[in-house]
């Protein structure tokens, strides 16, 4: 049978700073990390450490590794490098210089920007696509704020023909109603 693993002998100071992080650890992966050295420095084997955390073994190996190289600064998440962002502060600058600008100037049939003809426009100008809510969300970022455009249909209609009913609808309105003839 193999002998069971334990972390070293914790200092006073460490057994303070582990059960910090227990309680008010920054994110559950770290409380979760402290708690599997706490055990261990409890004397309770891996796997028995595993089962309570509900993980793997091997996991909590990993946290006692870590551990014991870098004391309890190692059981916080490393920096990670992800995936760089799309809109960059070029995208963001442009985007303000768009909202800022009247459509018709740029060559476009309408006068009122919206989300959707942002994005495509950016897209046309730098040759990134964004999604509608993304450039929401810098939008707000940016302190823009715009409104829903309305459609309306009054530049199509004939005013004069237009002026005409509305006369003979006020004119109905001011005679008195009879639903019953007389």
């Amino acid at each position: 049978m193999k002998p069971h693993r334990f972390v070293r002998r914790l200092s006073r100071r460490e057994a303070e700073e582990i059960e910090q992080l227990c309680r008010r650890g920054a994110d559950a992966r770290t409380r979760r990390r402290a708690q599997a050295v706490r055990l261990s420095a409890k004397t309770y084997p891996v796997p028995e450490i595993a089962d309570i955390l509900v993980c793997n073994q091997s996991s909590v190996h990993n946290w006692l590794d870590r551990f014991e190289s870098g004391g309890v600064a190692a059981l916080a998440d490393r920096p990670r490098s992800g995936r760089p962002p799309v809109a960059t502060v070029d995208y963001r600058r442009r985007l303000v210089e768009a909202v800022d600008q009247d459509p018709t100037e740029l060559g476009y049939p309408f006068t009122v920007w919206t989300v959707i003809r942002l994005r495509a426009h950016l897209a046309r100008e730098l040759g990134v696509l964004l999604g509608a809510s993304r450039v929401r969300q810098i939008m707000k970022e940016e302190g823009l704020v715009f409104k829903r455009p309305k459609h309306t249909l009054a530049e199509k209609r004939d005013s004069q023909a237009f002026a005409e009913v509305q006369a003979i609808l006020d004119g109905l309105k001011k005679k008195p109603w009879h639903p019953v003839p007389q």
